[in-house]
């Protein structure tokens, strides 16, 4: 049986949620990122690009800005939450979580900009097929 690529993107973006939204609240992980990464922004930002990547991957039919924003009201939910957890809650951490995002919008974005929309795709597709009739 072949796993399709949604349901493989699904399953890794729960684990991947998992996994982050358990580092980032409990109190006595705190830290623990910098044995991957030496910095906690960066480290903010790998695990929401990646979770951001992992979210178009398994909802292609959404809206990709849609999807980022998302992300980022996912990071603020996590900085809230630190606050019951009594870990210090951080702008700058909510704000490498939504660079992280949308550093996977925007050159997403950029390329819709340079290719006509899928429908102006068709209508061109179906002028060509009567001209050459």
């Amino acid at each position: 049986m072949v796993l399709s690529s949604k349901i493989l993107a699904r399953f890794l973006l729960v684990l991947a949620a998992a996994v982050c939204a358990v580092g980032m609240i409990t109190p006595s992980l705190q830290g623990v990122e910098k044995n991957f990464v030496p910095a906690d922004k960066a480290a903010h930002f790998v695990a929401f690009y990646g979770l951001t990547a992992l979210m178009m991957a398994a909802f292609p039919k959404n809206r990709r800005l849609e999807i980022t924003l998302a992300a980022v009201l996912l990071g603020g939910s996590i900085e809230i939450a630190q606050m019951f957890t009594h870990r210090g809650v951080s702008l700058g951490d909510l704000s490498a979580d939504a660079v992280g995002a949308f550093a996977v919008w925007v050159p997403m974005w950029l390329q819709s900009l340079r290719s006509p929309p899928v429908v102006e795709r068709r209508r061109r597709a179906s002028d060509a097929v009567k001209e050459a009739a």
